[in-house]
């Protein structure tokens, strides 16, 4: 690896593979963006000092987990030096790390897509054959594709649930996003991913620095902008005991939905009256400018567009009181 690291660029290697760029590394090895000459398409080469049992296990899940929110696997192998060689779909994006700090604020809208696919990702995980967890759930593993889809980079620290294998209780992970009891070294199962879950839609929601700062601490916060029901679900994830979070990733997503389903007559009803605002104020300016001989009737139009501001305050004022009071019970029964 030492004579490939001197020149990565504008160079070949294994006759074949074009290499443009080093797209990330670390400290067992790199993954490289390339050109595949014979097939005349881009590819991520992965390239590790050393394998290990855990490369095995990596290479074995990314040929057997046939979905899309995974890279294709073309082709693996071990050199002669103890190199090992995976060459994968390259993902085209930014990583959602990158994504988020371009960005100030995440829509709502997207921050439960997000969650949606995300919790879909785990939950195909967590039921396949053989089941797999990801356990290494953060920022930089995720992908933000064009259409803001999200895909999923890395999976060298995934492991087949219930493997009696001394890697298995390794401390990996990153902090904030590791749960406690993998980044301790215990034995793990699914609602470890559970809680690298919440840590990744937390941090979308709040930022990563005030996730670092706050989870290890138990002192969650929340900016008021983000639904009390999303914010429900992500402290669930975060749970400290494991007990208490999600038993599965079909549990969050079932959550995360009734938020949605709750959600679509209070949209509708703001979609409505944003329309009836803009109407109101439409009219009343149009009749002071052309029609000054109705100004009573522009009266009225005025007086209707600042009911509707005043009943759309009284109904957000009583919404998150209500919130904050069922908030207040299921942390009492949870």
């Amino acid at each position: 690896m030492a004579e490939r690291e001197i020149s990565c660029q504008a160079c070949v290697w294994f006759d074949r593979y074009e290499i443009k760029e080093i797209l990330g590394e670390g400290g067992t090895g790199r993954v490289y963006l390339a050109r595949d000459m014979r097939l005349g398409r881009p590819v991520a080469i992965k390239i590790l000092e050393r394998v290990t049992e855990q490369f095995e296990e990596e290479i074995a899940l990314l040929q057997r987990q046939n979905f899309r929110m995974l890279p294709a696997v073309f082709d693996a192998w071990v050199e002669e030096d103890g190199e090992g060689i995976i060459v994968m779909e390259y993902v085209e994006g930014q990583n959602l790390k990158d994504y988020l700090a371009l960005l100030r604020q995440i829509p709502e809208r997207q921050i439960y897509d997000w969650g949606v696919q995300l919790g879909e990702f785990l939950d195909k995980l967590h039921s396949g054959n053989p089941k797999v967890l990801y356990r290494d759930l953060k920022p930089e593993n995720i992908m933000v594709q064009p259409d803001k889809t999200l895909r999923f980079v890395d999976v060298g620290a995934a492991v087949r649930l219930g493997a009696e294998r001394s890697f298995q209780r390794k401390r990996v992970g990153t902090p904030g996003y590791a749960a406690p009891e993998q980044w301790e070294g215990k034995s793990v199962d699914e609602r470890a991913d559970i809680y690298g879950l919440g840590a990744v839609l937390y941090a979308v929601m709040e930022g990563e620095e005030k996730l670092k700062s706050q989870v290890f601490s138990g002192d969650l916060t929340e900016k008021s902008g983000v639904p009390e029901g999303m914010r429900r679900a992500v402290r669930r994830c975060l749970r400290p005991e494991k007990e208490k979070r999600y038993a599965t990733a079909r549990a969050f997503l079932t959550d995360w939905r009734q938020y949605k389903r709750a959600g679509r007559g209070r949209i509708l009803m703001f979609r409505t009256e944003e329309i009836l605002k803009i109407g109101f104020l439409y009219a009343a300016v149009y009749i002071i400018w052309y029609r000054p001989e109705c100004l009573s009737l522009a009266g009225h139009f005025l007086i209707g567009y600042l009911w509707l501001k005043a009943a759309e305050w009284i109904y957000r004022v009583r919404n998150e009181k209500w919130e904050q009071k069922r908030s207040v019970w299921c942390r009492s029964v949870g």
